[in-house]
């Protein structure tokens, strides 16, 4: 079994109280997803959720579905195993959105009032109308998807398992059937009324939880002085990770933002475009205040093993449970605890959604299949969501090499295939549709590429740098160069409603 069990004691974990808490939340967010299966009747209700939710509950969808298992579990486990140098990944974060809604934001919604516009490949086909551009795009998102919900299932089992005490397969059932109600039955309005009480939860508890670790650390100086003892590069500016490598993140996550789905997506749903301009504000603050649990958490729980006041952790994934278990109120605990399976459910429901889309909408119609009503297109979405989650578990089971390669493949394949195609393609009339193709291809390829090199030959970039930065540099150079050669008769080709789009 693939599962990286968590190998702490359970037995405050195992508190009634917190059980309760957290079992409480599932059959709430469970409760929600019926509901909304009622009020979904639409193919545009499942995806877009028909356009109805106001700034608050589309910014706190945004927030919450990039936070996800990553950035409660992961996040302070790697600032427990490289000291600060993760800060230039926790705040490029919240920079990223008022990117991102810059660069996207309008146009995105705009474009969804000039053509029937559900998903991000339907996007790339209005701007190019090119069958291939949305095919390879849909592909590109759905290799993607594939990534973050094995990592998401992961992070599922590992919180459940140690909050409820169960075993790893049970654990993932519990969590794999409340997101299959809600996904499956309520679609994207399900997804954002869940990921607004997720959200909520998340900035709350991540607060709380700041102050208390600062606390019980003995305050900020205290906590760098027991850190240093792990290496006085550990509390420098970028820690223990080569500067080129944080430098690459910040560009990797500021840039690159605008080119993840999950975000982009919900951009799409915000009822009245002219309170677009408080997403961004909403969405970076919310975000911000969730990265000081993974600071405070992740820092202070290395001073503690520094200073000798706990045992070294197995495993940095541990960082985040054991703070909340050993050395947070019980009600805390819970809390936060029930809002990390919150944080991974926002991520799993929106990629499962996506997922669906690429398989129910968007090959097909790339490859020119039209439903013969919206009815069965509905249920055509319903049943993928149900092969996605079926589909990403088996990938979990038995196939953990191509798991941990796409785990690597992530965010970069994302953002090289989706920035320069929309960050630039919205904002410039000169990218055509050739050069949208030869990025997206080079995107997709050069990023599998790399992971394959970096998984199996240890390849690294001399310099410490992400590769993954290097692939998005390079796609959007591709786009630009290609654009160039070849606009001469594309600009003639743009139709008026999307050249209205790119000028506004």
């Amino acid at each position: 079994m693939i599962f990286d069990v968590l190998q702490v004691d359970t037995t405050q974990a195992l508190n009634p109280l917190i059980v309760g808490i957290v079992v409480v939340y599932l059959v709430v967010i469970a409760g929600i997803g019926v509901w909304a299966a009622r009020e979904t009747e639409t193919t545009a209700d499942f995806l877009i959720t028909g356009k109805r939710f106001g700034i608050w509950a589309v910014a706190f969808a945004a927030f919450a579905s990039v936070m996800s298992g990553f950035g409660f579990i992961g996040g302070p486990g790697l600032f427990y195993n490289g000291g600060y140098g993760f800060l230039w990944i926790a705040i490029a974060a919240p920079l990223a959105f008022p990117v991102s809604w810059f660069v996207l934001g309008k146009n995105m919604r705009l474009l969804s009032e000039v053509r029937e516009i559900f998903t991000i490949p339907d996007a790339a086909y209005a701007r190019y109308e090119s069958d291939a551009v949305r095919l390879i795009v849909a592909l590109s998102v759905l290799l993607g998807v594939i990534s973050y919900l094995g990592v998401q299932f992961l992070a599922i089992a590992f919180i459940l398992q140690t909050v409820l005490g169960v075993s790893e397969v049970v654990a993932l059932l519990i969590g794999l059937t409340v997101i299959g109600i809600y996904t499956v039955g309520g679609g994207m309005v399900a997804g954002i009324i869940t990921d607004f009480l997720q959200g909520g939860i998340m900035v709350a508890g991540s607060i709380i939880v700041f102050v208390l670790a600062f606390d019980v650390a003995g305050g900020f100086t205290q906590m760098n002085q027991n850190l240093a003892q792990a290496g006085p590069e550990f509390v420098g500016a970028f820690g223990a990770s080569p500067v080129l490598l944080g430098l690459s993140w910040y560009f990797l996550f500021v840039v690159g933002n605008s080119g993840q789905p999950h975000m982009a997506h919900k951009l799409y749903m915000i009822r009245d475009t002219k309170l677009l301009k408080w997403g961004a504000p909403i969405a970076a603050l919310s975000y911000f205040a969730a990265s000081l649990m993974m600071l405070s958490v992740g820092i202070g729980m290395r001073a503690f093993v520094e200073a000798g006041q706990f045992a070294a952790l197995d495993n940095p994934d541990n960082a985040a449970p054991v703070f909340l278990i050993e050395f947070t109120p019980v009600v805390i605990a819970g809390i936060v605890l029930a809002a990390a399976v919150g944080a991974v459910m926002s991520t799993s429901d929106a990629f499962i959604n996506i997922g669906a889309a690429n398989l129910a909408r968007d090959i097909p119609m790339s490859l020119g299949y039209e439903y013969a009503s919206d009815q069965a297109e509905l249920r055509a979405h319903r049943i993928a969501s149900a092969f996605i989650i079926v589909a990403s578990v088996l990938l979990v089971y038995y196939v953990e090499i191509l798991v941990g390669l796409l785990g690597v493949v992530g965010w970069g394949l994302f953002a090289a295939a989706l920035v320069p195609l929309l960050g630039i393609g919205l904002n410039w009339k000169g990218a055509t549709t050739e050069g949208a193709i030869a990025a997206s291809v080079v995107a997709l390829v050069l990023n599998l590429a790399l992971a394959v090199a970096v998984t199996f030959y240890g390849f690294s970039l001399a310099s410490g740098a992400a590769v993954e930065a290097l692939t998005l540099i390079i796609a959007m150079i591709v786009l630009i160069v290609v654009s160039f050669v070849t606009s001469s008769a594309s600009r003639q080709r743009i139709a008026d409603d999307i050249r209205r789009v790119i000028e506004s």
